[in-house]
């Protein structure tokens, strides 16, 4: 039951790579985003969005795991706490 459930999310996936793979190559518009500091390099705008979503996403998933991680440290304090009475 597992693998199948492992072959469904790695189909999700590939179709999720081949959506984006596809928006980036429909979306040829060069452009050139400015920062505050620095101007970056002329791209494709599909590969600029793509780039601003999985940074997005990856730094979504370092704040939830530090807020995860400190509920799990006060968790263990607090089993602790239970233990000893």
């Amino acid at each position: 039951m597992r693998a199948i459930g492992l072959f469904i999310k790695a189909l999700l996936l590939l179709a999720i790579a081949m959506l984006g793979a596809m928006f980036a190559l429909d979306n040829k518009q060069s452009l050139s985003v400015e920062f505050v500091i620095f101007s970056g390099p002329e791209m494709s705008l599909g590969l600029w969005l793509i780039m601003f979503l999985m940074t997005g996403a990856i730094l979504g998933i370092v704040a939830s795991g530090l807020i995860i991680s400190s509920y799990r440290r006060k968790l263990t304090r607090l089993k602790k706490g239970i233990n000893k009475v």
